[in-house]
């Protein structure tokens, strides 16, 4: 019996599943702690970021050191030199024509590691001239292409609800300015929306603080409570004594004086209002004698030792976990008195990771919803479109690269003439770069490839004849023919 043909299957052109993100309404409620959910997550955030000595000190490590990287367009492969040469100028004057500097948007961007996402505007502008009174046009170029005018923050804290597509794809940001008005309602197609990670497509991503929270929790209460053992310790305890019949009068005159000499040792502080005033009798006997006790005594209970919790030890604890959770160890080496420089350079590698990872979540959204934005609204041929990509994030270790072309060469390598290689190695050391009169020389030299260096051990030096043996007695002499 023949069997029938199988049906052929459509392609999947159609998403069957769904993300699984909980978004209702707009609102998104992935956090399972209610003081990290929504507007309130929000606040925490911002609290933690703006009160916490080495959160700040972890968040200024990563946006200095990624401010710091220099950005460049980069031409795609095969496309002519000129005509990419003049696409890439383009690129790069887009970002250094807008109203605020570059550096100022990326910092604006570092936003999203407090908060998890940030949310920018795309304003365009028409490039006429700088003399134009209309902002909208006015450019330091005259060549009549649409720029960038600006690239402005859509603050976190004026988030008032997303607009969430079907197949759980964002539409855009419902905005509730701080200053009232409205609200205003932002399209993804004329924003850019940057996050830290991408969790379920959730438009909020996932703060950096988020898994420090608990440490930060615990360190932020420990302190108030160190500061008061602290000053306990210092000032100490204040004791009141008063006679036993105030402790005990249902009289309103005599719970009149508890409460007061109450008051007295729970307000009783050294500083620069501090002070008391107190009777002056003293106790009288039972015939009335007047006795050297005083009808009221203040006295401070001291601690007679240390405590048996290091709360130092604690707290320094919390740190490193807070420090460790972003991969910026590095910052607390040394504070404890040990550490090594291996261990610092391994733990700053890592940083150097996470910084190069975040640069490009930054570079990938510029490339994939800007620029290609851009080019469309000009007419441009997508083909020859740039990309912005960042530089280095830290110096090279000259001494590191040395030894490794010197290992290169040792082996045989040939390295020079080799105009990229030697003007990348000028860049690293800071040197100016070649002269084109010297470019052009080098490129008519044939390479130089280096004898290799025979060290003590080596296969050359082991087959190399033995001085006195008959092979060297037949090694030719210098200035001898063949």
């Amino acid at each position: 019996m023949a069997r029938s043909p199988t049906k052929r299957q459509d392609p999947p052109m159609k998403e069957i599943g769904v993300s699984g993100l909980k978004v209702f309404g707009g609102f998104v409620n992935e956090e399972f702690l209610q003081e990290l959910s929504g507007d309130k997550g929000r606040r925490k955030f911002r609290e933690m970021a703006d009160n916490d000595a080495t959160i700040g000190a972890v968040l200024n490590a990563i946006s200095l050191t990624i401010r710091a990287a220099k950005w460049s367009a980069v031409m795609p492969e095969g496309v002519d030199k000129d005509a990419g040469q003049a696409e890439a100028e383009f690129v790069e004057s887009l970002f250094c024509d807008m109203s605020h500097s570059w550096d100022d948007f990326i910092s604006e961007v570092l936003s999203m590691l407090v908060f998890g996402w940030s949310y920018h505007e795309i304003v365009l502008k028409r490039r006429v001239g700088p003399y134009e009174a209309d902002p909208s046009k006015r450019s330091s170029y005259t060549d009549g292409r649409i720029g960038i005018r600006k690239l402005p923050i859509r603050a976190q804290e004026t988030l008032l609800r997303w607009e969430m597509q079907e197949d759980g794809g964002v539409s855009g940001m419902h905005q509730m300015p701080p200053a009232g008005g409205g609200t205003r309602y932002i399209p993804i197609e004329r924003s850019l929306l940057f996050r830290t990670a991408s969790r379920k497509n959730s438009p909020e991503g996932v703060s950096i603080l988020r898994q420090c929270y608990e440490s930060w929790y615990f360190l932020r209460h420990i302190r108030p409570i160190e500061a008061t053992g602290i000053e306990r310790e210092l000032a100490g305890l204040p004791v009141v004594s008063i006679p036993a019949k105030y402790l005990t009068s249902t009289d309103a005159d005599d719970m009149a004086v508890l409460a007061q000499y109450t008051k007295i040792a729970r307000d009783l502080k050294f500083n620069e209002q501090g002070g008391i005033v107190i009777p002056s009798d003293m106790h009288r006997g039972p015939n009335g004698e007047i006795s050297t006790a005083p009808l009221v005594k203040v006295d401070l209970l001291r601690g007679g030792g240390t405590r048996a919790i290091d709360t130092q030890g604690v707290k320094d604890g919390y740190k490193k976990d807070i420090a460790n959770s972003v991969l910026a160890g590095f910052i607390l080496l040394g504070n404890d008195g040990g550490g090594s420089l291996a261990l610092s350079l391994d733990k700053s590698s890592f940083f150097l990771r996470s910084c190069r990872s975040v640069l490009g979540q930054v570079s990938s959204v510029i490339n994939r919803f800007l620029l290609p934005r851009v080019w469309e609204v000009n007419g441009l041929d997508p083909a020859i479109m740039p990309t912005y990509e960042p530089g280095r994030l830290a110096e090279a270790n000259l001494e590191a690269v040395g030894d490794f072309i010197h290992k290169l060469a040792a082996a045989g390598a040939p390295l020079f003439p080799d105009v990229e290689l030697e003007t990348r190695l000028r860049e690293d050391a800071d040197l100016p770069p070649p002269s084109p009169e010297s470019i052009e020389h080098r490129a008519s030299t044939p390479a130089i490839v280096p004898e290799p260096i025979k060290t003590p051990g080596s296969y050359e030096a082991a087959v190399q004849p033995k001085p006195g043996s008959y092979e060297a007695a037949m090694q030719p002499k210098p200035g001898e023919q063949d």
